[in-house]
């Protein structure tokens, strides 16, 4: 049976900017060397022919592989795309769509930047504030996800902005992370690029209201149709971990959308005939690459499902089901 490796990347960005540090980031010259070895051994094929290969439309390949980008980094044009147009190869960016043009700013970041400014004592402040808990600073971010809360996250981060990192001072440093309205306009005309959605703001879909998750979800949706393709885009769900970060609320509301193929993050190979509604993926960053590109690669040639995870695939089907 296939088994078709859809890979998960985040910014490729040779900057040394403290938002990026640690989540993630491959350096230009280390992602070009991966490319090149991933094309020697796999058949590269937009994640649209993925889903077509998956879904049985399509008659079966034997090495077939996608590529993926969350966020809509900045570095997505500046970097990725150049490198993988330069083979011919097409590639997929999910945007957190209020960031576009750096509008928003993404608390994940402003969390990471203070962590590695030397700031996390005053964070961990703010969180104990919000959430009456008692965190040590390397909680910080595993919390956050854990027990996040949209309006307290919101209130920690204006907090921040007020009196920890003025929000001039954090624009200037950390500028141009996310793709511009001009960057989309370009890349949707290249043949080799498509987008997706990766909600609003990127909260954790779990921890949201039914209201909250369908402005999320539905908002970014508008955003697509305005400035994209008044297509059905596919949905990446921000973390991507199967009822630790989303449950089956997230897909329930994007199949009211028409949105029909969503992307989770926990790793794992898809099969021809499995649900569209969790097209799994492997995240990939520099951590994965420290053995080598070859140990990486023999990985992905059978990629397994976490063991966690198939109980909570069970669940899922059963829960969208109907219980039936």
């Amino acid at each position: 049976m296939s088994n078709y490796p859809v890979l998960l990347f985040h910014s490729i960005d040779e900057r040394d900017l403290l938002s990026l540090k640690d989540l993630g980031n491959i350096r230009p010259a280390l992602f070009e060397k991966l490319i090149v070895k991933l094309r020697k051994e796999f058949d590269v094929v937009s994640l649209k022919e993925a889903v077509r290969y998956i879904s049985g439309e399509t008659k079966p390949k034997e090495r077939l592989i996608a590529f993926t980008f969350d966020d809509g980094p900045k570095s997505y044009a500046a970097h990725a795309v150049p490198i993988m147009e330069a083979y011919g190869l097409p590639s997929s960016s999910f945007l957190i769509t209020d960031c576009i043009d750096d509008r928003s700013i993404y608390w994940r970041y402003l969390y990471n930047y203070c962590i590695h400014k030397g700031l996390a004592r005053k964070l961990a402040g703010f969180i104990h504030d919000e959430y009456k808990a008692d965190i040590r600073e390397d909680e910080i971010i595993s919390f956050s996800r854990n027990h996040y809360d949209k309006t307290k996250n919101r209130c920690i981060v204006e907090r921040l902005l007020e009196s920890v990192v003025p929000e001039e001072e954090y624009r200037s440093s950390e500028q141009g992370l996310f793709l511009s309205l001009e960057d989309i306009r370009r890349l949707k005309e290249n043949p080799l690029v498509s987008f997706g959605i990766h909600t609003c703001s990127h909260p954790v879909l779990k921890c949201l209201s039914d209201e909250e998750i369908l402005d999320e979800i539905a908002g970014s949706l508008d955003f697509y149709r305005s400035r994209i393709g008044d297509d059905a885009p596919m949905l990446s769900i921000p973390f991507g971990r199967l009822f630790m970060d989303y449950d089956e609320r997230a897909i329930a509301t994007a199949k009211t959308l028409s949105i029909d193929v969503v992307l989770s993050a926990y790793g794992g190979g898809n099969a021809e005939g499995q649900p569209l509604y969790n097209i799994r993926r492997i995240s990939v960053h520099e951590g994965k690459l420290e053995d080598g590109f070859d140990t990486f690669i023999k990985t992905l040639r059978e990629p397994a499902i976490p063991l966690e995870y198939r109980e909570k695939e069970k669940k899922l089907a059963e829960l969208l089901s109907g219980g039936k």
